[in-house]
């Protein structure tokens, strides 16, 4: 798996379906200038802020 099917089946777990998923994936991500997280997830450096994210909200925090 390369770093984007890797964010895109975290997300999945994460929000429990695909479409709640792929929208928040396609959101802007602050860090990268207005990327989407899914843009951002091209690379391991927008991966792991991607990844950070979505640890935090599975674990009940806010982003």
């Amino acid at each position: 798996m390369n770093y984007v099917e890797l964010v895109q089946h975290q997300a999945e777990q994460v929000f429990g379906n695909k479409m709640k998923a792929d929208h928040w994936l396609n959101q802007p991500l602050v860090e990268t200038s207005g990327s989407s997280r899914l843009q951002a997830a091209h690379s391991e450096a927008g991966y792991e802020l991607v990844k950070a994210e979505l640890e935090r909200l599975s674990h009940g925090f806010a982003c």
